[in-house]
């Protein structure tokens, strides 16, 4: 079955317009929650040491950012040791519930080691995320690394937003009894 590009451009479309109206939907769904479940957007915690860094905001869509170069070498895991404490002291949840990892990403002659934290808040409608990366210049004689030049200290990006899926929006469900069991025969 071939798809022609006009028909693909109408179905990105309505799938943009589907988005659109579905996060429409959902500003009013908070909005008619009531002062009484007013949201209030919290804080964006910055490292020690960072609170003078200037930050990008953007009102619209919902989030605030900072970053800096960390002086520490790859893989250092400091920062994300202090934004676990932290987060976790006021009760948001690291995303999924495994510690992340360093994820080398190459192109070009250059590597891109990129180590990813996401937290999820208490009321399930702001996520922080960190991203620490440090680049290596990476010279290759076919598949074997001759050798690799890092780059000093890292650069440090933290991120507050909402939410961007609405599954993540809804409460947590607690399981439902289950009716109607069937009991397994003995053997």
């Amino acid at each position: 079955m071939q798809v022609s590009r006009r028909e693909l451009f109408v179905i990105f479309g309505a799938l943009m317009v589907g988005w659109v109206g579905l996060m429409v939907g959902l500003h009013k769904w908070q909005k008619s929650r009531g002062p009484s479940r007013t949201v209030v957007r919290p804080d964006l915690v910055h490292y020690p040491g960072t609170e003078g860094v200037p930050e990008q905001e953007s009102e619209n869509l919902g989030w605030r950012k900072y970053w800096f170069t960390f002086g520490e070498d790859y893989p250092s895991k400091t920062v994300y040791q202090f934004y676990q404490r932290e987060m976790a002291s006021q009760g948001w949840r690291l995303m999924p519930d495994r510690e992340p990892e360093w994820i080398r990403r190459e192109s070009k002659g250059k590597a891109r080691d990129v180590f990813r934290a996401t937290w999820l808040s208490p009321d399930r409608l702001y996520q922080l995320d960190l991203d620490m990366v440090s680049v290596a210049k990476v010279t290759r004689e076919g598949d074997r690394v001759v050798s690799e030049e890092r780059e000093p200290g890292m650069q440090v990006y933290v991120t507050l937003r909402r939410v961007m899926i609405p599954g993540m929006l809804l409460p947590p469900t607690q399981p439902e009894d289950v009716k109607g069991e069937i009991e397994a025969p003995k053997r």
